[in-house]
């Protein structure tokens, strides 16, 4: 990929949209971009780096495992997220494991080139900072249901997490679905069927159309159907 060619792709990443075309320019000359193969595993918990990273194309997953060997999935990440975020502040330990759902290309920024693109335009530290806070939100809502929440009150919250207008386009599969709730495939199928057959869900391919709201909501409280 040509150098300007790099430099209208990043200039379309939200992290990146208010730089000016001078700033792009030295990104895109500073900047790497690594491709990733479908399930390969980018990063890990004995092997990562400093530096930003930002997904270009295709899907990431960020997730953990017990000593028994089940996979937790923590965050999915799609075109224009970065991740990594704790690397770039910190040791470069990442505490987790990152691999690819899909073929996927990442853009990779040296610290000292972050560092620098910071002290030129202080938005981008704080555009920084507003994903970091969404993401400890996420994190915490996310221990508060595998902790305090039976099987449908945790699939309930993650539907209406993801609800546009009443529909979630599932851009993941189903067994991932079921690894970032904490459940086996078994278990959420049944609880997609419960929720079907009660009227709450609508499943058509990869869209949940939410049928009634209110009690989805009631649900995701604890208040499911039995």
């Amino acid at each position: 990929m040509t150098t300007h060619r790099l430099e209208q792709e990043i200039s379309e990443i939200p992290l990146f949209s208010n730089l000016k075309k001078e700033q792009l320019q030295t990104i895109a000359r500073h900047a790497t971009v690594s491709e990733i193969s479908k399930k390969a595993v980018f990063f890990s918990e004995e092997n990562s780096s400093k530096g930003l990273h930002v997904l270009l194309t295709g899907k990431v997953k960020l997730f953990k495992i017990s000593d028994d060997g089940k996979e937790q999935t923590i965050f999915v990440f799609g075109p224009g997220e970065p991740f990594c975020l704790c690397s770039v502040f910190s040791d470069g330990v990442l505490p987790a494991n990152m691999s690819a759902l899909e073929d996927s290309r990442v853009l990779y920024i040296k610290p000292k080139e972050y560092e620098d693109l910071v002290h030129a335009d202080p938005t981008i530290l704080m555009s920084m900072m507003r994903v970091m806070s969404r993401r400890l939100k996420d994190a915490m809502e996310m221990i508060d249901s595998l902790a305090l929440k039976q099987v449908p009150s945790r699939l309930a919250a993650y539907f209406l997490s993801r609800e546009k207008e009443g529909l979630v386009e599932m851009d993941i599969s189903y067994r991932e679905l079921s690894k970032i709730i904490g459940i086996t495939p078994e278990a959420l199928s049944r609880a997609m069927k419960k929720m079907s057959s009660g009227g709450l869900i609508e499943v058509t391919g990869n869209e949940v159309r939410i049928k009634d709201l209110e009690e989805l909501r009631r649900c995701s409280d604890g208040g499911c159907l039995r």
